[in-house]
């Protein structure tokens, strides 16, 4: 394989205006038929086979008005008043402006409404208008139109206020501006050039752009959900700025050995091309996994991001040796320039050679600090909790989160979240003793909402909100047997409604997860056997990342789910994870954490194949690999953790278990527990049963195969430096 992408980087360099050019190429088709042929993303949330979406369609044709699309205006009073005649008119004059509005099929007056469909609160102060559309999303115009009927119906004694369902509120990551300023400036802390700082961003930035545009072209012919595309910005940018990085940083320093440019850039790709290539293959397989699980916007996640990851390891094997190329030396700082074949005389000891001196000095107590920080962190998952975005997780000052509020001070917490159970084989005598049966513990009230030959629909509204456990509890319990309710056998239930459907998709992500990380593991532990020719330190790679993964979810349970340092974080509210979170959580950091794996671990495998004994591999891979694994986790922190502090909604929580994720696994796992048990395991690490060495294909991820024309790098100094300051 080293020869195969030496061979490629080679090309590359030598003809990088015919490379540079066809990617250029690449990337104005698909910008182009992306602007030209895409088509709007579905926001919709759904998954084949679940009994609460399928009830939930029925009930849609059986009972239009009650499973039909919309949302509420809520209006409301100032505290401690009640709503005026005057107020009355104004809403009767709203009312009229929203049943005009375009997608809007009625609005509903409570003030003129039947009793029974009065949605006035007890003590007079608040309101809604039901409004119901055509579409199940509301459409531009539509929004427009609520809007302005909204804003034309506020008074100084009148608050107005609409749910998602009317005017979604949007809201996304923070400005990636500032996460490329962070990239930016690291690389240039870490390389010292302006030039080549800037060469990572350009190549990573540059096959986001194509893949992610292809990725929305791609719409013209498939049904894409708004999440297929996320993972893969993520991703493509994360790998993207790791695989240039590493190749950028392996060619600085052939130079610095005195070796060509061209034959550097060669070498360059075949080692380091090497390492980037199966941790893009290890990356690639693992999304494309999530097809498996059998989860329609899950599989479109998955793909698309294989894809992006894909897009991103081809343009470091051909478009980064093409931007070397030209660049020649000035990818070098002028000072680094002068010191050119120099390098072994002027070597001196750096942070990363003290750093792992000092663990493998005390392997045993830093792999049990280690483990013992990441198990903390991990301890809060036992109380993991998912569930889908409403109105009452939005950030506070949004018009939604105003409406569920209200609402939830003028009717209860379960106005916001009503629950519809679909009686099956009954006729209307059954409705009182049905009624009667389904108002169970938690439950405020229940109402008959329509019969339908032998179907009656009943909305049962709980005491808690959508995303609160007891709500949870009560469907589960409504979900039990007729005769545990005291039905007769016959009569069916159906539980549905968005927030028994968002119960249940919520589920079944959950169900999928321990099979998928097993799914990831288990590959990851197999390409690594076949890279590193070895039986341990693939099961350390996997169970590391697992703890990695378990530190990340942990902390973030702690903080948005139970509000712990929530005031730094500006958590309001807390409450239970994004639903597909612990997904995307295991794709990203999986993809960042193998990265970082194979940048350390190639480097000591490297030094082992040139004949430095286990110790000094250890420490000199280390030492070599450590400061551009630290640049990429610093990276990835930064433009992470920008989002933690800044992001809203949904967002936040999702950037904020990324930047843990990448700074447990970069600096407690990589930097610290891979040294120390590298060094517990001894030449043990490198052992490999011979029947299985010899079935097993030959990676090479070291190069050993390459026709190196200049000497080995001078790493051999650094080696005896390392192990004459052990002992």
């Amino acid at each position: 394989m080293a020869s195969l992408l030496a061979r490629i980087g080679g090309f590359s360099a030598q003809h990088r205006w015919w490379v540079i050019g066809a990617w250029l190429v690449m990337l104005i088709v698909a910008a182009g038929s992306a602007a030209s042929f895409s088509k709007p993303l579905d926001s919709t949330f759904s998954i084949k086979g679940l009994q609460s979406i399928d009830t939930l369609t029925s009930v849609g044709h059986e009972f239009p008005k009650t499973g039909g699309n919309g949302g509420d205006v809520v209006f409301a009073a100032p505290k401690g008043q009640e709503l005026t005649a005057a107020d009355q008119k104004t809403v009767a004059t709203l009312s009229t402006r929203l049943a005009d509005v375009t997608g809007v099929t009625s609005a509903t007056d409570p003030f003129t409404a039947p009793a029974a469909e009065r949605t006035l609160s007890p003590d007079g102060r608040i309101g809604y208008v039901s409004v119901s559309i055509t579409a199940s999303d509301p459409s531009n115009a539509t929004i427009a139109g609520v809007q302005k009927a909204m804003t034309a119906a506020e008074t100084s004694h009148l608050q107005v206020e609409a749910s998602s369902g009317l005017v979604p509120d949007s809201y996304g990551a923070s400005s990636q501006l500032v996460g490329i300023v962070i990239a930016f400036v690291v690389l240039l802390i870490t390389f010292g050039s302006f030039l080549a700082a800037g060469l990572p961003l350009l190549t990573a930035l540059f096959g986001l752009g194509t893949s992610v545009a292809a990725i929305y072209a791609s719409s013209a012919f498939v049904d894409l959900n708004s999440t297929a595309p996320l993972l893969a910005i993520l991703l493509a940018l994360a790998v993207g700025l790791d695989y240039a990085l590493f190749i950028v940083n392996r060619h600085r320093r052939n130079l610095l050995s005195g070796m060509g440019v061209q034959e550097s850039i060669r070498l360059a790709a075949g080692t380091a091309g090497s390492a980037v290539f199966f941790a893009g293959a290890t990356v690639i397989v693992a999304l494309a996994g999530l097809s498996v699980v059998g989860v329609g916007f899950l599989s479109q996640m998955g793909l698309s991001a294989a894809f992006g990851v894909f897009v991103a390891l081809l343009v470091s094997l051909t478009f980064t040796p093409a931007i070397l190329s030209i660049s020649g030396t000035k990818v070098l700082s002028r000072r680094a320039r002068g010191r050119i074949g120099q390098t072994a005389a002027t070597l001196r000891r750096t942070p990363a050679s003290r750093w792992v001196a000092l663990v493998t000095r005390r392997p045993v107590v830093f792999t049990v600090a280690a483990v013992a920080v990441l198990a903390i962190l991990a301890v809060p998952v036992a109380g993991l909790r998912l569930g889908l975005p409403n109105d009452g997780t939005d950030p506070s000052g949004t018009t939604t989160r105003a409406a569920y509020d209200l609402t939830t001070e003028g009717f209860g917490a379960g106005f916001n979240g009503p629950i519809l159970v679909l009686a099956q084989h009954v006729d209307a005598a059954d409705v009182p003793g049905l009624m009667k049966a389904l108002d169970v513990h938690d439950v405020v009230r229940v109402v008959p909402s329509g019969l339908h030959g032998t179907d009656a629909l009943f909305t049962v509204i709980p005491k808690t909100g959508p995303s609160d456990a007891a709500t949870e509890t009560l469907v589960h319990a409504l979900r039990g047997s007729s005769e545990s309710l005291g039905l007769p056998a016959t009569v069916s239930l159906q539980v549905t409604g968005e927030t028994a459907v968002a119960i249940d998709i919520s589920q079944r992500l959950l169900d999928a997860l321990p099979f998928y990380l097993a799914l990831v593991a288990g590959f990851a532990f197999l390409l690594l056997m076949v890279v590193f020719r070895s039986l341990l330190i693939p099961l350390k790679a996997t169970l590391s990342f697992l703890l990695s993964f378990g530190a990340s979810l942990g902390a973030t349970v702690a903080v948005f789910q139970w509000g712990w340092l929530g005031t730094l974080f500006h958590v309001d509210p807390a409450a239970p994870l994004l639903s597909f979170l612990p997904i995307l959580l295991v794709g990203v950091l999986f993809g960042l954490s193998m990265d970082y794996e194979m940048f350390l671990v190639s480097g000591m495998r490297e030094r082992r194949a040139q004949g430095d004994t286990s110790p000094v591999a250890v420490s000199t891979g280390f030492a070599n690999g450590a400061k551009v694994v630290a640049a990429a986790a610093l990276i990835m922190i930064g433009v992470f953790g920008n989002g933690a502090i800044a992001g809203r909604g949904t967002i936040q929580p999702l950037a904020f278990a990324l930047a843990v994720g990448v700074l447990v696994d970069a600096f407690v796992v990589r930097m610290t527990l891979v040294p120390a048990v590298m060094r517990l395991f001894g030449d043990g690490a490198w052992w490999l049963p011979r029947w299985l060495d010899r079935i097993l294909p030959d990676a090479d991820i070291e190069g050993a195969g390459l026709d190196r024309k200049t000497a080995a790098l001078p790493a051999a100094s650094h080696s005896e430096e390392l192990a004459t300051s052990r002992a």
